[in-house]
């Protein structure tokens, strides 16, 4: 898959990412843009893997959870130090007992997007392409 940034207006810091089809504003944060910044995708990536995976899991093994919301709150005042902090915290809705939580709170851990931010070696190349 290929997701594409294109900016909006030569010289701005405006852009469009599309992805899936879908089109996404990028921009800088204020004071210097509007946003969404890189850093709120990111973040989003997250929220958005949990309540994904908590919901599908829900469903497939029948755990009576009618709706999930995340919010993601970030702590980004070390990162120029190297600690970048994501607290996801999960409203479950439905009659849940303690144990259905448990699980499903285990089950958020494991997101996939957690794991790729946690436990895994991201290799990133950027190349420089002369226009045709």
């Amino acid at each position: 898959m290929t997701i594409r940034v294109r900016q909006n207006a030569p010289r701005t810091l405006q852009f469009t990412a599309t992805a899936e089809g879908h089109a996404l504003p990028l921009a800088m944060p204020q004071p210097q843009g509007e946003g969404p910044d890189p850093h709120d995708y990111f973040d989003t990536a997250l929220g958005g893997c949990k309540a994904l995976t908590v919901m599908w899991y829900a469903q497939r093994k029948e755990i009576p959870l009618e709706s999930v919301d995340v919010d993601v709150v970030r702590d980004a005042g070390e990162e120029r130090k190297g600690i970048y902090r994501l607290t996801a915290k999960l409203t479950l809705h439905g009659e849940l007992s303690d144990a259905q939580i448990d699980e499903l709170f285990a089950v958020a851990e494991k997101c996939p997007v957690h794991k790729l931010m946690t436990a895994v070696d991201v290799q990133v190349s950027t190349l420089v392409v002369r226009p045709a």
